[in-house]
């Protein structure tokens, strides 16, 4: 398999990713990846479609032993395998090779395989690295899917089952599964069609502060989010800010409530 530059590996990545599905409403052709407990195959034959459609030469990589990772788009935050499956490209690095996966299941990029096996949280479980062409290496008499009907049927029963999960749970994220990084006063929800207001006090009134609503829920295609803010002096040294968030889509959706000084 040919070498491509660490760019052209996100290049790839971001392109199979970019077929997310909108986890309320999954629809054809996108790829469930926001249900991580199961179908595997099907995301990895399909993302190596994509792929190969735009030249490269994807391989993949079976893991197989304890697996434990933790995900904040399961409710719990905990997904367990007894195997799981990959794409590969060899990246080209300092006159040799190295082993990118790309799985958009686990990360927001391609990934060395040893960063990859490692979250998975078995140090003894097996790698095993086939073609792209095997559709399930672990059970026959599925071993190809050349005309991809398999991993079509594959794809439809896992929107199903993210869907499904949507009406019980809510949409991933996951809250419960995250923390706030940095930035980030607050994590929130917004219903369907909704409009709703935040309030966050104590802050500096000397200080430039810039705020920002961020949705945490990935659907592509069209905007999400707007948000409007309003400021209240509550002493000679503080304000309060108030940010009213309007939700533009039919669906939950998941969002970071972020600042940022400005100089």
């Amino acid at each position: 398999m040919p070498s491509i530059t660490l760019t052209r590996a996100r290049e790839l990545f971001d392109l199979v990713s970019a077929k997310v599905c909108c986890p309320v409403d999954p629809s054809v052709p996108c790829i469930p990846f926001l249900y991580p407990d199961d179908g595997c195959w099907g995301r990895a034959h399909e993302m190596c479609r994509l792929m190969a459609a735009v030249g490269a030469d994807p391989r993949k990589v079976w893991i197989r032993g304890s697996l434990r990772v933790s995900s904040r788009n399961k409710p719990n935050c905990l997904v367990t395998w007894g195997w799981h499956v990959a794409p590969t490209v060899e990246v080209a690095s300092w006159g040799s090779a190295q082993t990118y996966v790309i799985d958009p299941a686990l990360f927001e990029g391609p990934v060395p395989l040893a960063t990859w096996k490692g979250v998975q949280g078995d140090p003894a479980a097996t790698l095993t690295h086939t073609g792209a062409d095997i559709f399930h290496y672990y059970y026959a008499p599925h071993t190809y899917d050349p005309t991809y009907s398999l991993t079509n049927g594959v794809l439809a029963d896992y929107r199903n089952e993210l869907k499904l999960r949507c009406a019980s749970s809510g949409p991933p994220p996951y809250l419960n599964c995250m923390t706030r990084p940095a930035g980030v006063q607050w994590l929130g929800t917004i219903e369907a069609n909704a409009q709703r207001r935040w309030f966050t006090f104590g802050w500096p009134a000397q200080r430039h502060v810039f705020w920002t609503v961020m949705p945490l829920t990935p659907c592509p295609g069209r905007p999400q989010l707007s948000w409007k803010v309003a400021v209240e002096r509550a002493d000679a040294s503080h304000c309060t800010y108030w940010i009213t968030v309007r939700n533009l889509t039919d669906q939950p959706v998941r969002f970071e409530g972020r600042f940022d000084y400005l100089a």
